[in-house]
C-alpha cells in the first residue's frame, strides 16, 4: 500500500535526513546515535565526483570534513529521574551550536518523558512505575525517543506494559507524530490487513494478534483504530477533568520504517507495535 502522503514524507525525508526540572537523582547512563548532516558529505562527494577540477574536489572534501566533525559534536545520553517509586529515563543532547535553543530542547523532551506522572499515576507517592529510554536518533533536525516501561497503580492486581514515543523538532520544539508521517486511514487498514507486521514478535503473538482482529471484527475495530491514531502521540492534551489525556497509539521513524503501537487486551501485553516499510508498501 503506497499513497500520495507517504511518498510526500518519504521524499521530505531524503531531502531533511529526522521538562521541567524536577526533584530527584540523575544517573548517566550513555548514549546514544548521533545520525545526522551526513547529506553534506553525500552532497559534497557528489559535486567531486561530477567535477572534474580539482578545486571542486577540494572543496567537497572540506565540506566533508565539516559535516563530519559538526555531526561528532551533537549527541545525546540517557539521565533517570527518581522520586519514590517513579523511575523514568529522559534524554539530554549536547552539542548544538545554540545553547539557549538546547536548553529548551532538553527542558521539552524532560517534560514528555515524564509526563505520565501527571496522565497516569493516581497517587505518585504510592504507584510504581519504571520507564526506560532509547534514543533511537539525534541530530540538528530532530530528536527520536522510545520509552519502554511497567506501571502498577496503589489498588492494581499486575502491573501493566506502558510504550510511548516522542520525536521532536529540533529548531521549532514541535512534536512530530504519525499525522506528520503518513495517512492514518491507510495505517488501520494495514492493522487489520493480512500483510501487516508486528515489531519483536514471534509467531504465539502473531497468531494471538490475529485472533484478537478476528474475535472482535473489523468493522469494530475499524472505528476504534482510526479515533486511537487520529489522536496518537505528543502533544498531550487535558480532558474536561483538566488532566492530561494519555494517547492510546504511539508512533516514530526508523530508517524508513513507521513504527506505531496500538492497545490490546492484558492478556496479550497491553500493546503491539506495528511495522510499516514505507518503500516497499
Amino acid at each position: 500500500m503506497r499513497n500520495r502522503r507517504v511518498g510526500l514524507f518519504c521524499a521530505a525525508a531524503l531531502a531533511a535526513a529526522l521538562a521541567v526540572t524536577g526533584c530527584g537523582k540523575k544517573s548517566g547512563s550513555k548514549v546514544v546515535e548521533t545520525s545526522a548532516e551526513n547529506r553534506a558529505a553525500e552532497t559534497a562527494a557528489s559535486v567531486a565526483a561530477t567535477s572534474g577540477s580539482a578545486e571542486s574536489s577540494s572543496a567537497a572534501a572540506g565540506s566533508s570534513v565539516a559535516a563530519t566533525e559538526k555531526r561528532a559534536l551533537i549527541s545525546a545520553k540517557v539521565e533517570t529521574y527518581q522520586k519514590d517509586n517513579v523511575s523514568i529515563g529522559y534524554p539530554v543532547v549536547n552539542g548544538l551550536t545554540d545553547s539557549a535553543q538546547q536548553e529548551k530542547l532538553n527542558a521539552h523532551l524532560k517534560e514528555n518523558a515524564l509526563s505520565p506522572i501527571e496522565a497516569l499515576l493516581t497517587d505518585a507517592a504510592k504507584d510504581k512505575l519504571t520507564v526506560t529510554a532509547e534514543v533511537v536518533s539525534a541530530d540538528a533536525d530532530r530528536v527520536v525517543v522510545v520509552y519502554r516501561g511497567e506501571m502498577q497503580r496503589s489498588g492494581d492486581a499486575t502491573p501493566v506494559k506502558l510504550f510511548y514515543t516522542n520525536t521532536v523538532a529540533v529548531k521549532t520544539l514541535k512534536d512530530l507524530g504519525l499525522r506528520d508521517a503518513v495517512d492514518a486511514d491507510s495505517m488501520v487498514n494495514y492493522a487489520l490487513g493480512d500483510a501487516f507486521e508486528l515489531d519483536n514478535a514471534g509467531e504465539s503473538e502473531v497468531n494471538a494478534y490475529k485472533a484478537w482482529v478476528q474475535s472482535t471484527g473489523k468493522e469494530a475495530l475499524q472505528k476504534s483504530l482510526e479515533e486511537k491514531l487520529a489522536a496518537s502521540d505528543f502533544p498531550l492534551k487535558k480532558g474536561e477533568n483538566g488532566k492530561l489525556r494519555w494517547p492510546e497509539s504511539f508512533s516514530y521513524v526508523k530508517d524508513g520504517e513507521i513504527y506505531f503501537s496500538i492497545s490490546v487486551p492484558q492478556d496479550m501485553g497491553n500493546v503491539v507495535v506495528l511495522k510499516y516499510d514505507m518503500v516497499t508498501k
